[in-house]
């Protein structure tokens, strides 16, 4: 009986344990003072969202995407002055954005598209993107480089 119950125990303390895990990273954050911050669904999550529809070069049609501006999330992680950050993708893409540039555009950290969370295979789980209908002037190459998809990780680099 007694081997009986601490296998009961046993099993008891591993669903516990895998309750308490940790809720996955979508992305880190390496902020100017050197440190580093995950971010997760539930971080994410309790930032005002805007939403957008918007044509885009990678995608056919007009979509609707949503999630917080960028400048939203710096603020809440403490760097609402941010100038310049480097931005990683998953395959490794890593591109030099000029935070400046956006000052007064809805820069979006976007998580879904049409309603649906963003995965690895639709540029997710998460894609800084524009609304480049309302910005047409922005539909630019040029503009197009920042556009990281499957962002992994933002370093400021004031």
């Amino acid at each position: 009986m007694t081997v009986i119950k601490r296998w009961i125990a046993y099993f008891l303390l591993i669903l516990i344990s895998a309750s308490l895990q940790a809720a996955p990273a979508l992305m880190t954050l390496a902020l100017p003072d050197g440190q580093w911050r995950t971010v997760d669904e539930a971080s994410l999550a309790k930032l005002p969202h805007i939403e957008f529809t918007t044509t885009t070069p990678w995608t056919l049609g007009t979509r609707q995407f949503r999630g917080p501006t960028l400048a939203t999330l710096l603020a809440a992680y403490g760097v609402p002055d941010a100038k310049k950050a480097i931005v990683s993708g998953l395959n490794g893409y890593q591109q030099l954005v000029d935070l400046t540039q956006f000052d007064n555009l809805p820069l979006t950290l976007v998580r879904y598209e049409n309603g649906q969370p963003l995965t690895r295979r639709n540029k997710g789980p998460l894609w800084l993107l524009l609304p480049f209908t309302d910005h047409p002037t922005l539909d630019i190459p040029a503009i197009h480089n920042s556009m990281v998809w499957q962002v992994t990780r933002i370093e400021i680099v004031n």
